[in-house]
C-alpha cells in the first residue's frame, strides 16, 4: 500500500500535466481568438512543451510507455523527416512541425493508458459533463448572434470563426478554431453522458441531467452533421457494450426513452432548438444531395475517405519528402496561402506527405492499433466493457481517420485514445 502511494504521488506530475493538456484542448481557440489575438500562431503548439515534459518525465520515472506502435512510429517518422530534409521540400520547420505528431502526442496516448486509473478518468468525465454545459452556452451565442459579434470573432481577432451552414446561418466553433474542434468535443462529451446514464458509476444527477438536455440542446445548432453522426454511433456502442442482461437491456431502453423524451420537451418548449434543427436539416438536404439521406450520406463519406485514400497510395512513389506540407501551418509556411497542399482528409494527408513505404506504414500501424484495442475491448469480462466499447465509438474513427494535422483534432485523439487504453488497463485501481 505504501508503494502505491508512492507511485502515486511520483506520477501526479504527470496527472496534472495531462490535465493541462486537457484543458488546453478545449481552451487553446479561445486563447488565440479572444484572449491572446495576437499570439494566435505560437498558441498553435502550446500543448507541444507539454507533452515534451510529459514524456521526459515519463522517461524519469520508468512509466512503460515505449511499446512497438512508439518504436515504429518513430522510426518511419525520422526516416520520412531525414527524406523529406534530403530529397524533399527542405524546410526544417515545416518538416519538424509534421514529425511532432507522431513523436510528441502519439505517445501520450500510451502514458495516459499507463498513468490513469479509474478514478481518474471519472473525474475526465465528470470534467467534460460540465464543460458541456458551458460550451452550450457559448454555442447557442454564437448560433444567434452576427458573424460581427465579439463571441463570432475568429482567430487573432479577425474576421469570424464560423463556417457556412444553411439558412444564412453558419456552424459555430465553440471555444475551437474550427468546427471539427467543436464536432470532436460534443461526440467526447458524448461518451460520458451515456455512460454515467447506462453505468452504477457514482454521478451527480443534476450535473448529469443538465449535461444531457445541454447535449441534445446543442448538437442541431452546431449544424454539424459529423458532430450528430459522431453522437449517434458512440450510442450504439454505449448500448452494445451495456446491453448484457435484460435487467440491462431493460435500462437502455429507459435510456432511449429518456431521451426521446427530452428531445421532445425542448421541441416543444425551444424556439431556439426548432430553429437549429431546421437548419440542421436543411443542411443534410444541401449537403446529401442525391446519395439518399442523412444516414448514407454520413456513412459514405467515412467509407469514402478510407477507401479513396487507401486507392490513391498505391499509386504513390516509394518515398515522398513532404512531411509537413499536409497541415494547415507548413501550407502557410511555404506557400503562404493555408490551403491543403496535398489532401483534406487524414489518410490521404498521410501518403501524400510520406509516400507508399512510409505512409503506408504510418496508416497499417494506426489501423492494427484501432483492431487491437476494439478487440481488447470486446473480450472483457462482461462487466467492464461498457466503459471501453463507448469509448471505442469514437477513438476508432479518430485512431484511423481524425484529422491529426488539426491540433484542436490532434489533441482530442490523443485524450480519448489516452482514456480508452487507460480503461483496457487491467490494473486499474480506484485511488483511495
Amino acid at each position: 500500500m505504501k508503494d502505491n502511494s508512492n507511485n502515486s504521488k511520483k506520477l501526479g506530475s504527470i496527472k496534472i500535466a495531462i490535465w493541462l493538456y486537457f484543458f488546453l484542448w478545449i481552451f487553446e481557440g479561445a486563447l488565440r481568438k479572444w484572449v491572446l489575438p495576437s499570439l494566435a500562431t505560437p498558441l498553435l503548439i502550446v500543448r507541444d512543451p507539454i507533452a515534451i515534459f510529459i514524456i521526459a518525465r515519463a522517461i524519469y520515472l520508468n512509466v512503460k510507455f515505449l511499446n512497438g506502435y512508439v518504436v515504429s512510429s518513430f522510426i518511419i517518422t525520422l526516416l520520412a523527416l531525414i527524406v523529406t530534409l534530403t530529397f524533399g521540400h527542405g524546410n526544417l520547420f515545416v518538416g519538424v512541425y509534421g514529425a511532432r505528431i507522431m513523436l510528441l502526442h502519439f505517445p501520450l496516448i500510451f502514458i495516459i493508458g499507463a498513468v490513469f486509473t479509474k478514478q481518474d478518468i471519472l473525474k475526465m468525465g465528470y470534467a467534460l459533463l460540465a464543460a458541456n454545459i458551458a460550451m452550450t452556452v457559448i454555442v447557442y451565442l454564437q448560433f444567434i448572434s452576427p458573424q460581427t459579434a465579439f463571441i463570432n470573432r475568429g482567430i487573432g481577432g479577425e474576421g469570424s470563426a464560423g463556417f457556412s451552414g444553411a439558412m444564412g446561418y453558419f456552424r459555430p466553433p465553440g471555444t475551437f478554431s474550427f468546427i471539427t474542434g467543436l464536432a470532436s468535443f460534443y461526440i467526447t462529451a458524448s461518451v460520458f453522458v451515456f455512460y454515467f446514464w447506462l453505468s452504477k458509476e457514482p454521478v451527480s444527477k443534476i450535473l448529469l441531467y443538465t449535461s444531457t438536455l445541454a447535449l441534445i440542446f446543442s448538437l442541431p445548432l452546431t449544424v454539424s452533421r459529423t458532430a450528430v453522426g459522431g453522437v449517434i454511433l458512440v450510442g450504439v456502442f454505449a448500448f452494445i457494450g451495456s446491453a448484457t442482461s435484460f435487467k440491462k437491456i431493460m435500462k437502455v431502453v429507459l435510456t432511449i426513452v429518456v431521451l426521446f423524451g427530452l428531445f421532445a420537451v425542448l421541441q416543444s418548449t425551444t424556439t431556439v432548438f426548432n430553429l437549429g434543427t431546421e437548419v440542421f436539416m436543411s443542411r443534410v438536404d444541401t449537403a446529401s444531395g442525391q446519395s439518399g439521406g442523412f444516414e448514407e450520406s454520413f456513412f459514405s463519406r467515412i467509407l469514402g475517405d478510407f477507401v479513396r485514400p487507401i486507392v490513391n497510395l498505391l499509386n504513390l512513389p516509394l518515398f515522398v519528402g513532404k512531411l509537413g506540407m499536409g497541415t494547415n501551418a507548413g501550407a502557410q509556411m511555404l506557400s503562404g496561402s493555408n490551403t491543403f497542399l496535398i489532401a483534406e482528409d487524414e489518410l490521404g494527408r498521410v501518403g501524400g506527405e510520406q509516400g507508399l513505404l512510409l505512409g503506408g506504414g504510418l496508416i497499417f500501424l494506426r489501423l492494427v492499433l484501432a483492431v487491437n484495442l476494439f478487440l481488447k475491448s470486446i473480450r472483457l469480462p462482461q462487466e467492464d466493457k461498457i466503459l471501453p466499447l463507448t469509448l471505442c465509438g469514437t477513438a476508432l474513427y479518430l485512431i484511423v481517420l481524425g484529422q491529426w494535422a488539426q491540433p484542436s483534432m490532434l489533441g482530442c485523439s490523443v485524450l480519448t485514445v489516452g482514456l480508452l487504453a487507460a480503461s483496457l488497463n487491467m490494473n486499474l485501481k480506484t485511488e483511495k
